[in-house]
């Protein structure tokens, strides 16, 4: 256990640990927006499939949440796939937009992470 308090109080000092902490603060209401967006997303994509697929593939509401959740974040574990034409077409559908919708924050994050190191390179400069 205590080793792993040295962890946080490592990451307390960590210069890079602090800046991806402020990007986050900073960027909250877009992040809070994506992962709406994608909880959304999982339940309209299990809805449809639910209604679509037959019976014998999705026993419960669960399995379709399951399935669309593993689906958009593209794991994909093949337990539970779509029998049905219209099925595969909404699954590899859902899969292409799973990945736009993971994709949105790692870029946000991104952007910011380096508006904050120019940010910071500008404060150095200044001060010298």
């Amino acid at each position: 256990v205590v080793k792993i308090l040295r962890v946080f109080k490592f990451i307390r000092y960590s210069k890079n640990v602090q800046i991806l902490f402020r990007v986050l603060r900073k960027e909250r209401q877009i992040l809070l927006a994506v992962f709406w967006i994608a909880v959304l997303y999982i339940l309209i994509t299990a809805l449809v499939m639910f209604n679509v697929e037959e019976s014998a593939m999705f026993e419960d509401f669960f399995d379709a949440l399951y399935w669309a959740t593993t689906t958009l974040t593209t794991v994909g574990y093949g337990d539970i796939c779509p029998s049905t034409d219209i099925g595969r077409v909404i699954s590899m559908l859902s899969a292409i937009l799973g990945v736009a919708v993971i994709a949105l924050p790692s870029g946000v994050i991104t952007a910011s992470y380096l508006d904050e190191l120019r940010e910071m390179k500008k404060e150095k400069e200044t001060e010298k």
